[in-house]
């Protein structure tokens, strides 16, 4: 085996092998090159590499490492290694965390984390075996909009228009309001602070944000709810479509801040997102929550969200 730094060329390998592996949350090409060339690698460090056969030259696997933006510290790092099923158990999956060791040692990582599905077992035993230990866990759930009957939770929208709340979308805010943008940020930002993650939350930079996010050729702003209360933007939901599952969306953060909690707005959220899915023909909306997001797995679950395999997330001490 040999590596070098990953070339443009080995997108179409890269998504094979990470299709083969994860077929339920296949990337397409366009969407690897979308997240690479989005991340500030003035700020963020990133790097992978390609992992190939001597004999064939065959790419048998990728390693990276990389700042995540929304935990950030200089030192921490995320790991990802995929390796050709083909070729698993045969030392390849090993030889790139060596790689990815030297790495480590080489940027001062005082942290590692990778992410690994419970029912992954060789994975599973892989981290641990390097001193990698259980940190959190969430899951990753799915339901059909069309078997939902948004009619029953109407209660909690009514409940949000009492405490005076409206609801919108980014669509529309867009059109009406010069100021959606930053105002969106701060609501963001302040939101995601608390979902639990791996390590203390760091607000993402507003540029890198827009660009991800905001810029992210997957949003649909038809579908990305805005909760208002008067011109303030105090919780929001948002949606992407997934380039190969075009009748599914990926939900991602559903957020309140703290002080309009409590008056239904959350569920109010989901239920226009649901409302949105079903009315525009799509069939599946997929999540994420941790564990201890009890509050949202509780909404998830009145509505029908059916979970899948939990995902861990692994940690591993190196000061």
């Amino acid at each position: 085996m040999e590596f070098r730094d990953f070339d443009p060329s080995d997108y179409w390998r890269l998504a094979e092998i990470y299709d083969t592996i994860f077929p339920e949350r296949s990337r397409s090409i366009d969407e690897w090159r979308f997240y690479d060339d989005s991340l500030d690698k003035s700020k963020y460090y990133f790097k992978r590499f390609t992992c190939l056969s001597v004999a064939s030259g065959e790419v048998l696997g990728f390693g990276e490492m990389w700042n995540p933006p929304w935990m950030f510290h200089p030192n921490k790092f995320w790991l990802d290694g995929w390796v050709d099923p083909k070729h698993q158990g045969q030392g390849v999956g090993a030889a790139i965390y060596r790689t990815l060791e030297r790495e480590l040692k080489r940027h001062g990582a005082i942290v590692a984390w990778m992410g690994i599905r419970e029912d992954m077992s060789r994975p599973v035993t892989f981290a641990r075996r390097r001193g990698f230990g259980e940190k959190m866990r969430g899951w990753e759930s799915t339901i059909n909009p069309s078997h939902v009957d948004t009619t029953k939770f109407e209660t909690y929208s009514e409940k949000a228009s009492s405490a005076g709340v409206e609801f919108s979308t980014l669509e529309r805010e867009l059109r009406e309001d010069q100021e959606c943008y930053p105002k969106l940020y701060e609501l963001v930002q302040t939101a995601f602070r608390d979902v639990p993650i791996a390590d203390t939350p760091t607000d993402t930079p507003y540029e890198q944000w827009i660009t991800f996010e905001m810029k992210n050729p997957n949003l649909v702003p038809e579908g990305y709810i805005i909760a208002k209360h008067h011109d303030r933007y105090i919780g929001t939901s948002v949606v992407w479509r997934l380039k190969k599952e075009p009748r599914s969306l990926y939900q991602g953060l559903t957020g309140v801040l703290r002080e309009f909690r409590g008056k239904g707005i959350a569920m109010a959220l989901k239920l226009r997102v649901l409302d949105f899915a079903r009315t525009n023909g799509f069939d599946n909306i997929r999540t994420f929550n941790a564990s201890t997001n009890e509050g949202m797995l509780a909404i998830n679950a009145k509505l029908g969200f059916k979970r899948d395999s939990a995902w861990i997330t692994f940690e591993k001490n190196l000061a």
